[in-house]
């Protein structure tokens, strides 16, 4: 097996996190191989496997990477001078668009590549479901203790934003035409709901 100097090594990584998360895309995370994956970034198997141990490790670190993005993008909305109202709004629709526009995100959302990655990398996926809840207890303290949100059990609020964020898997059943409205509707409807709480 080839060494590889430390800028080789930086660049098979990225490519492998570049190229994969396109596959990923294209195939989803069941139907793609790792010989697919090797393939398109011109390694062999072994260079593939100093670097992840399966295809679901690769995929599991490319979340990782969309959701931090994801991340510092809400962080930033958060610095901003914005009333009650329009921070909740910006939270909800930032978040959906993220999901919407983001082909790799979408499928991460969908039943199937959660429950394998779940069962593939049940450590690493726990971990990440909780540094999530956390992140997101935070988040929502924060938005409490400056009278964004009503004083209630974090858990709670949490448990309703993510509610609402399930609804992008229910597109197809609701329909293409309508979606869009209905989703501005609920979102309208629990900011309206939240605000008369803190009211």
């Amino acid at each position: 097996m080839p060494k590889f100097t430390d800028y080789e090594k930086e660049q098979i990584k990225q490519d492998l996190l570049v190229k994969g998360r396109k596959i990923f895309i294209k195939y989803g995370l069941v139907k793609t191989s790792i010989d697919e994956i090797i393939h398109e970034c011109g390694i062999a198997k072994g260079t593939f496997y100093k670097f992840f141990s399966s295809k679901e490790e690769l995929y599991f670190e490319i979340l990782i990477n969309e959701v931090e993005v994801r991340e510092s993008v809400l962080n930033e909305l958060f610095r901003e001078n914005l009333s009650s109202k329009e921070l909740l709004s910006s939270f909800f629709h930032f978040s959906f668009d993220s999901v919407e526009k983001n082909p790799f995100l979408q499928r991460s959302f969908q039943n199937d590549e959660h429950e394998r990655l779940t069962r593939k990398l049940p450590t690493q996926m726990s971990e990440f479901n909780q540094k999530n809840a956390v992140r997101g207890i935070h988040a929502v303290n924060a938005l409490m203790n400056q009278g964004t949100l009503p004083k209630d059990d974090p858990r709670i609020i949490v448990g309703i934003m993510q509610a609402v964020m399930t609804l992008c898997l229910h597109k197809k059943e609701i329909g293409d035409d309508i979606f869009p409205i209905v989703k501005d509707k609920i979102i309208e409807f629990v900011i309206e709901g939240l605000l008369k709480e803190k009211n």
